[in-house]
């Protein structure tokens, strides 16, 4: 986008206050090439400088209003010649709206976010097919319907707003000749007052998190348009996202999980989800990158899974043999027993690890965990055994504290990248388990052949038994 920018505040009757550029959005996220730097020299050093803005403001040739928020510029050397003193300027952005102008101050009363695969993801959509078949009067005909479907809203009380889901439809083409019909879902986020953008960003990664964890595969936006508080006009958001891998699902019996074989309403299972969340953020969003990450080296995805589990027990359970207070009196009987021959940096390493000694053992945890689940989901998820592997432990230890008493019994290779598919499993259950799908729902996806992780798992129990 090519164009005038400036910093809000300066007169825009001021030409010399707006400095020509062109505005690009790509993989990086935004870069505004101006012609000349924005602000004034400054400093003993001439080039080389940056500079943070909080917000530039622009508008383009065709009539278009932009803002780039949090944008750091850079300049290039001073350049001497026939037209005098130039220094032009590269300004570098994660954030950028399109359609008005804003401040970081900006609030909005809604923002939707399409999502690739969550029309399909949500079931039938609507679409009606009608064939009349040829008769002595009239030819052959397909009629396609193509109705509204009503969004599915439910109030969230810890956003505290209403969520929607729904499914829309773009249309090209000319009817007389060749018509295209585009369906998409979305997700819609209405605050109860107007919020600000990363607080809306924030809910909506929030969102889409248990999305990708129900359906078994990345779920993350491709489009994002927000409506501005308090007139309500419409703008797009361009923002780099963590969670930005799109579906890349295009049947239905390819996800784990579909909206309609949940077996529990979406308010409900959200609802939990949002309660839940200031707890479980930290080992969810590793859950995420662990599962949907590809090409990760089978020892750092080990690693990386058997920390996402311990993480999820400590975030619902916590986990202890005794409380901290009363565990106080045993910490100092055992700092007290150190042997005074023991050196200062040795006293101070076991001191550590009495701390936290009142903790529960890794083994123990993840027997919690396997514990929250029924005996036959145990049985798919883990094999006939129905209980987690010591193996696993002694893996976890070995690349912890390197004991090489305990080599021998290191998963490698083809078992190491096993245990993991099931630790997937594992993780994934116990995450809809806690939103409040039932395990019978769980249980039936596991079971679904056309999803590729799940033929799989049903191969390896075949091996084991």
């Amino acid at each position: 986008m090519t164009g005038e920018w400036w910093i809000p505040g300066t007169s825009e009757r001021d030409q010399t206050n707006k400095k020509p550029g062109t505005l690009k959005w790509e993989e990086r996220g935004a870069t505004l090439e101006l012609h000349s730097a924005l602000t004034s020299l400054h400093g003993s050093v001439l080039a080389d400088e940056s500079q943070a803005y909080a917000v530039i403001h622009g508008t383009t040739t065709q009539s278009e209003l932009v803002s780039l928020l949090a944008g750091t510029g850079f300049r290039s050397p001073i350049a001497l010649g026939t037209a005098g003193v130039g220094e032009t300027e590269i300004v570098r952005s994660s954030w950028m709206v399109v359609g008005a102008h804003v401040t970081p101050e900006s609030c909005f009363t809604q923002i939707e976010a399409r999502i690739p695969g969550l029309s399909i993801w949500l079931g039938p959509s609507g679409a009606r097919q009608t064939v009349r078949h040829k008769t002595e009067t009239a030819p052959c005909s397909v009629t396609l319907e193509f109705p509204n479907v009503p969004e599915e809203t439910f109030s969230v009380a810890a956003v505290p707003g209403i969520i929607g889901f729904g499914i829309g439809r773009e249309c090209t083409g000319d009817p007389d000749s060749r018509y295209s019909i585009t369906t998409f879902g979305y997700l819609r986020i209405c605050p109860a007052e107007p919020r600000g953008l990363k607080w809306l960003v924030d809910r909506l990664s929030r969102a889409t998190t248990l999305l990708a964890i129900v359906a078994g595969c990345p779920m993350g936006p491709d489009q994002i348009a927000l409506k501005t508080a308090p007139d309500e006009n419409d703008c797009e958001l361009f923002v780099l996202l963590r969670e930005a891998k799109l579906c890349p699902r295009d049947h239905a019996g390819q996800f784990f999980l579909v909206r309609p074989k949940m077996q529990v309403d979406a308010g409900i299972a959200f609802s939990k989800w949002f309660d839940l969340y200031d707890r479980v953020a930290m080992p969810s969003q590793l859950a995420l990158g662990v599962l949907y990450s590809e090409g990760l080296f089978l020892h750092v995805e080990f690693l990386s899974l058997m920390q996402a589990l311990e993480g999820f027990h400590r975030a619902i359970t916590g986990g202890s043999y005794m409380s901290k207070n009363d565990y106080e009196p045993v910490r100092e009987t055992l700092v007290q027993a150190i042997p005074l021959s023991v050196n200062e940096d040795h006293r101070e390493a076991l001191k550590s690890k009495i701390r936290y000694g009142y903790e529960f053992s890794l083994r123990k945890r993840l027997d919690a965990l396997v514990g929250r689940l029924e005996q036959e989901l145990r049985k798919k998820i883990l094999g006939p055994c129905a209980s987690v592997p010591r193996t696993w432990i002694v893996t976890r230890n070995y690349y912890t504290h390197w004991d090489e008493a305990e080599r021998s019994s290191v998963l490698e290779g083809i078992e190491m990248h096993r245990a993991g598919v099931r630790m997937k499993h594992l993780l994934r259950a116990l995450y809809l388990d806690l939103v409040g799908v039932p395990q019978e729902a769980i249980l039936a996806g596991l079971r679904n052949h056309l999803c590729d992780e799940c033929a799989y798992l049903d191969q390896l129990n075949t091996l084991k038994h």
